[in-house]
């Protein structure tokens, strides 16, 4: 079995079944891999970037590409978790802005009228 490295503050690691997604893999994993659009390739939420193992992800197909081209994402390390297929180990970054926390900084409308 492929083992898959999320890296992340609250990442997981772990042996997977062959040819499951990255998606598919962080469930397995318990890694909570946000995927708005419920994996069917519409959005960029399970976006990923490959730090290497890149050779064991199956081949970027047409929607796929097409979908990070539109969200100028063009470097070869964009993955789509919901589209790659692990093949073999692999480790992939994932970005901490989608992960939707706010922090002390952000300015509310309450905040405002004072």
């Amino acid at each position: 079995m492929p083992r898959v490295t999320f890296l992340h503050p609250e990442g997981r690691s772990g042996d997977v079944p062959r040819n499951a997604s990255l998606l598919e893999a962080a469930e397995f994993l318990g890694f909570p891999l946000t995927h708005d659009c419920g994996g069917n390739a519409s959005c960029t939420t399970c976006r990923v970037e490959v730090e290497c193992g890149g050779e064991h992800l199956s081949e970027i197909d047409f929607d796929e590409q097409d979908l990070l081209d539109r969200e100028n994402l063009i470097e070869a390390f964009h993955r789509l978790g919901c589209q790659a297929r692990v093949n073999g180990d692999i480790v992939v970054r994932v970005p901490l802005q989608k992960w939707g926390e706010t922090t002390s900084s952000t300015i509310t409308s309450s905040d405002k009228l004072r």
